[in-house]
């Protein structure tokens, strides 16, 4: 579920961040956290070894754990990394495009921009629009068909959900909005089978949305 760690414990953590039981920064005793995470002294080892080795906890004796908070340079090598596979990505899905894809994300995207600028509902409307962001984002990385890859990039996007953690202002609907249209412009070159107006268009949406993490 969260970057391809088959592991219930870290399945809860990310759960307990956005659920808002844990903060992002917060530093905790191991028996707190797992009573946070429902979890046993066994399983709760196994899943602190788990956060620690991919850099989301710190565990240091006397003091506690400590939840991992993203600084300007994480967020910057994270965007930079994203760009790298999906603009790459991107070249490659330009060749297999089908129409079916872009009449669907044509639809998807009018829906979603529609429900952005109608709904009062935040918690609501975030839910479809992170599918569809997953769905437009993912297609470039299935292109290269590489396993390895492909958990690489689940990874990064745990890492960019955390981002967003940080800045939940920086997906309210005017926001989103902006981002849709964003989308809509790599679409059309890629319906017009321009590859390096697709690119560019990806490299500029990639850049809006880190502007807005930052200042938002």
């Amino acid at each position: 579920m969260y970057g391809g760690i088959d592991n219930p414990g870290y399945d809860a953590f990310f759960e307990a961040l956005i659920e808002g039981r844990l903060k992002l920064g917060q530093t905790l005793k191991q028996e707190e956290l797992g009573e946070i995470l429902g979890l046993s002294l066994s399983p709760m080892r196994e899943t602190t070894t788990l956060l620690a080795a991919e850099g989301l906890i710190k565990v240091r004796r006397k003091v506690g754990i400590t939840i991992f908070y993203p600084d300007m340079k994480f967020v910057g090598n994270t965007f930079q990394l994203r760009g790298l596979l999906e603009k790459e990505g991107l070249r490659k899905f330009a060749g297999t495009v089908t129409r079916g894809w872009i009449a669907r994300m044509r639809e998807a995207h009018a829906q979603i921009i529609a429900l952005a600028q109608s709904s009062t509902d935040l918690a609501g409307y975030r839910l479809p629009v992170k599918a569809l962001e997953t769905e437009f984002h993912d297609s470039f990385i299935t292109a290269f068909a590489n396993d390895q890859l492909s958990t690489l990039y689940a990874r990064l996007m745990q890492k960019m959900y955390l981002i967003r953690l940080h800045n939940l202002d920086a997906v309210g609907p005017a926001n989103t909005v902006q981002s849709m249209r964003e989308h809509l412009i790599i679409v059309d070159a890629l319906e017009a089978g321009d590859v390096d107006a697709a690119v560019n268009g990806l490299d500029r949406h990639l850049q809006a949305v880190l502007h807005r993490v930052l200042t938002t």
